[in-house]
């Protein structure tokens, strides 16, 4: 598969921080493999291998976890800008077909399946079974974003973010160009998708597609943690018949502390 596809891994994630033991939020364990590692072997088993991940804050844990399965960007400024500038940063790269998305995401297989297999100029996965709950809302009608923001009210939101992104190549070159003229004019504490809302702004079609019915969940906090900790117990629970959860997960968290300090 030729699509390619970029992962924003350059932010610090305060809030993990303590209980992640200082290390970037996409290096948190999920079983045996750490978040980011995951998605590129998932990503690498549906044929996409031009994978870009930008890098910031720690850098050399995350290359050190990915080895050279990846190609890397790094984002010096990480602590003074948002992820629209660690995009910018590769924007030699947003010349065709392409999927974004962040790297404290756990999702099912079958989410990668949705967001590349669509054929829209934009499209936004999202989740429309996340409303109370909800942090990043769009307003929809139809397949069409209206509205979108973490103010919105429940009754104001029709469904989730889920932070994955396609962009189709006839849209790229638009999307480069607003990417730099957004930077042009100072706007470094934007997120990437800022450039998307931007579009939605003006009335321009951006779309989304939802995925109900599939487990994911970003990992920005303990709440996200607790629940990815939770789907993954079940999810061992239903593999090994009734052994110990709890020392499973303990057991694949210590794994990982000894293989990062190999």
């Amino acid at each position: 598969m030729k699509e390619k596809v970029i992962i924003m891994a350059a932010g610090m994630g305060k809030r993990l921080l303590a209980m992640n033991n200082g290390r970037p939020k996409c290096l948190i364990p999920t079983g045996k493999e750490t978040l980011i590692s995951r998605m590129v072997r998932l990503l690498h088993q549906r044929g996409v291998n031009d994978i870009t991940v930008i890098t910031g804050y720690k850098s050399h844990l995350i290359r050190q976890d990915l080895k050279e399965t990846v190609r890397y960007f790094d984002n010096p400024f990480y602590q003074v800008t948002n992820s629209i500038a660690s995009l910018w940063l590769a924007r030699e790269l947003l010349t065709e077909d392409i999927v974004l998305m962040n790297a404290d995401l756990f999702l099912e297989e079958e989410i990668l399946d949705v967001a590349l297999s669509q054929t829209k100029d934009v499209v936004m996965l999202s989740d429309s079974t996340r409303i109370e709950t909800a942090d990043f809302r769009f307003g929809v009608d139809g397949d069409r974003i209206l509205k979108t923001g973490n103010k919105l009210t429940n009754d104001e939101t029709d469904c989730e973010y889920v932070g994955v992104v396609r962009i189709d190549a006839n849209f790229i070159r638009q999307f480069k160009k607003r990417l730099e003229y957004l930077l042009s004019k100072g706007d470094f504490n934007n997120w990437w998708e800022g450039v998307l809302y931007s579009f939605i702004e003006e009335g321009i079609d951006i779309f989304h597609t939802d995925i109900k019915g599939t487990f994911w969940t970003e990992v920005d906090n303990r709440t996200d943690y607790q629940r990815l900790t939770s789907w993954l117990s079940k999810k061992y629970s239903n593999q090994n018949q009734g052994e110990n959860v709890t020392d499973i997960l303990s057991i694949a968290k210590q794994e990982y502390r000894e293989m990062i300090h190999e």
